[in-house]
């Protein structure tokens, strides 16, 4: 079971995935807000599950430590346990800008929190004994977290903007890497430093992840695989096909 929840402040989506097996003990409350302590023995160890990309970053709660996940250039294998894992997705180019790190550095591995901003944790950066097994007090402490992260930082728009602009979903058409280059004012090899810092890729490798994920949303939504692809600009299915073959496998 998996269940998201829009944080407009924080620029990100708190969520919590519940192992198919311990989906019973979550249906009789709401999972962010109050679900209580889940046992150990609730479920056993799930399989693990392909994790696509998404042009995103997340601080996930896993052994009651926050790490951050890197945004990830191709799809990773994530080997999740019998209790439930919170975390929060920040929409692109916001996570590097509050740790004031360079989003490259830390693209596709997940770092502890504490090894990036050392002892600038804001409110709660940390998760205390028997926090993960809390649903509750892992989702505070990660709100927590990034609530003082936010309070401490002047967030530069380009980024944001520049992942609306090769996002089909947002501008239809999506603009091309040359139409943003020019839009923002930068060269092409200016505009791959910043990507690479404010993204952990440059700018080709967004737009092909973000209209990638476009048409699997319209798959999901009902639509035939040509239909979706035609619809989010590739040249035919079998255009889609290569591009999710290099993304997922």
């Amino acid at each position: 079971m998996y269940r998201e929840t829009r944080i407009p402040r924080l620029r990100a989506s708190l969520w919590v995935s519940v192992p198919d097996k311990a989906d019973s003990l979550a249906e009789a409350t709401d999972p962010v807000c109050r679900n209580p302590a889940f046992g150990s023995d609730a479920a056993a160890a799930p399989a693990p599950s392909l994790i696509a990309p998404d042009g995103c970053m997340d601080l996930i709660v896993i052994d009651s430590q926050i790490l951050i996940a890197g945004a990830d250039s191709t799809a990773r294998m994530f080997h999740g346990s019998a209790a439930p894992t919170v975390g929060l997705r920040f929409d692109s180019g916001v996570l590097p800008q509050l740790l004031t790190t360079s989003a490259g550095e830390l693209a596709d591995r997940a770092t502890p929190l504490g090894a990036v901003i050392g002892g600038r944790h804001a409110r709660g950066g940390g998760v205390g004994e028997g926090g993960a097994a809390s649903v509750t007090g892992a989702a505070r402490a990660l709100l927590d977290t990034a609530g003082g992260l936010m309070d401490r930082a002047l967030l530069d728009p380009r980024p944001m903007s520049l992942a609306r602009a090769l996002d089909v979903g947002s501008s239809s058409p999506a603009q091309t890497v040359t139409e943003a280059a020019a839009e923002f004012a930068y060269s092409p090899r200016q505009l791959r430093r910043l990507s690479a810092e404010w993204f952990g890729y440059g700018p080709k490798h967004l737009a092909k992840i973000l209209r990638w994920q476009a048409a699997r949303d319209l798959i999901e939504a009902g639509r035939s695989r040509t239909a979706a692809a035609a619809e989010v600009g590739y040249a035919d299915a079998a255009h889609l096909r290569r591009d999710e073959r290099s993304l997922i496998g």
